[in-house]
């Protein structure tokens, strides 16, 4: 078998302006085929000038009824502005003096005094019917012979006594009732007077953001057009593919490609991939879901394909490591 000649390197710069040039080309049709006039009931979209040059305009219009309305609104919007602008010197002047609440007076909190004169107030419009118990108590003692200090005497005292403990129970509880309603009230006009004071200082920023807001005229809404992605065709791809095939056939049919036991012939069956064996890398595009490069080996011989070691972490089985140390990659199992 004959030796078999390199196949002449492809021009890097002349492959990588016709891929561009295909690149711009599907730009331009992937955006004519995506921009689409629109009509709607409240104005149009329109896009004009070519793809790609700087007096491309995408146009909105307004419907004559809703320009009306813009119109009129903004023009409302500069009155209140105007009158907003008036009114800030009022809403300067209120806001310049700190809200001071201790011009309120104190807060109220519960005083207890209040519940002793509540008591005592009870106590005492009780003290006469007790008096009158008591002298009806020691009347009918002495009626029923009962004698000072023996014991029915006592246990009619008792009986008498613990009726007075039980109505100052009460008392205290009512007491206790008279001075949360006591406090409730101050409490009551505190908060009045409190809520009075932060409204007339609220009004007017209220009456401001009133006059500063508005409604928005109605903008139109359009209809989402399809977008269609037109793919350029793979110029580098195919004009490298086609000159890797042929070099490595070339490298094959030099080296014994089907010797399998030589790493040489494995590397031309696979493909170097091996980073080190590689100097002018240059990423030119994206293939099998990997980064696609060019290079120059060292020994000169141009190259496009893949990184060994990019290769290994999603298609680890797609590396294989030649006897001399250096990786090459299965293509075939990335296709």
């Amino acid at each position: 078998m004959g030796k078999s000649s390199s196949p002449t390197p492809p021009n890097p710069q002349a492959t990588a302006a016709a891929q561009a040039s295909a690149n711009q080309d599907a730009v331009r049709e992937s955006a004519l085929v995506s921009q689409i006039n629109q009509v709607t009931p409240y104005g149009s979209l329109q896009y004009t000038g070519s793809v790609g040059e700087p007096d491309r305009t995408a146009w909105q219009t307004l419907a004559p009824a809703q320009q009306q309305i813009l119109n009129q609104s903004n023009q409302a919007a500069m009155q209140r502005g105007e009158i907003a602008n008036n009114q800030l010197g009022q809403v300067a002047e209120t806001l310049s003096t700190p809200f001071d609440i201790n011009s309120l007076g104190p807060t109220p909190t519960a005083d207890p005094q209040a519940w002793q004169r509540a008591y005592d107030s009870i106590i005492q419009r009780n003290q006469p019917q007790a008096d009158q118990q008591r002298a009806a108590l020691e009347t009918q003692l002495a009626n029923q012979g009962i004698d000072l200090g023996s014991e029915a005497y006592r246990n009619a005292y008792d009986i008498y006594n613990r009726g007075q403990n039980d109505f100052a129970l009460g008392a205290q509880g009512q007491a206790m009732g008279q001075q949360q309603a006591d406090f409730g009230l101050q409490q009551g006009a505190y908060n009045q007077a409190l809520q009075s004071a932060l409204t007339g200082r609220q009004v007017p920023l209220n009456e401001l953001a009133a006059l500063m807001s508005g409604q928005q005229v109605q903008q139109p809404q359009f209809v989402n057009s399809g977008q269609y992605n037109v793919a350029p065709g793979d110029i580098m791809g195919a004009t490298y593919g086609n000159y890797n095939a042929e070099a490595n056939q070339a490298a094959a049919n030099n080296q014994g490609l089907y010797d399998l036991l030589g790493s040489a012939a494995m590397a031309a069956a696979y493909g170097w991939s091996d980073r080190r064996l590689k100097r002018d890398i240059v990423r030119v595009g994206e293939r099998n879901g990997l980064p696609l490069y060019v290079w120059r080996y060292l020994w000169g011989a141009l190259g496009m394909g893949h990184m060994a070691d990019e290769v290994r972490i999603p298609h680890p089985s797609a590396v294989i490591r030649m006897p001399n140390g250096f990786d090459a990659v299965n293509y075939g199992e990335l296709a």
